[in-house]
């Protein structure tokens, strides 16, 4: 059975100061700071919709699709990173 989650689980878990959410389309970029230093980049993807549901976005189900295998400078270029990754 897959492990799913949702831009509220999400948002409960990455730091206030650092961490960012943000929707893009069909995905869910998320990027937060990296106890080693720098900041990680991880994509997910929506499984249902709000038309679907009938909940709002940030309850619709998310399947993590991928991580960078690095960690960034910023959370600028870790959430670049992400959008190049869905450009492909």
């Amino acid at each position: 059975m897959k492990d799913f989650t949702t831009m509220e689980k999400l948002q409960m878990k990455v730091s206030a100061t650092y961490g960012s959410l943000l929707k893009f389309g069909d995905y869910v970029l998320v990027t937060d700071a990296c106890y080693k230093g720098g900041f990680t980049a991880d994509i997910y993807e929506f499984v249902e919709t709000p038309e679907e549901t009938g909940l709002s976005d940030i309850e619709c189900r998310l399947n993590h699709i991928g991580s960078a295998g690095q960690t960034f400078p910023d959370n600028g270029h870790a959430i670049k990173w992400c959008m190049e990754q869905i450009a492909k």
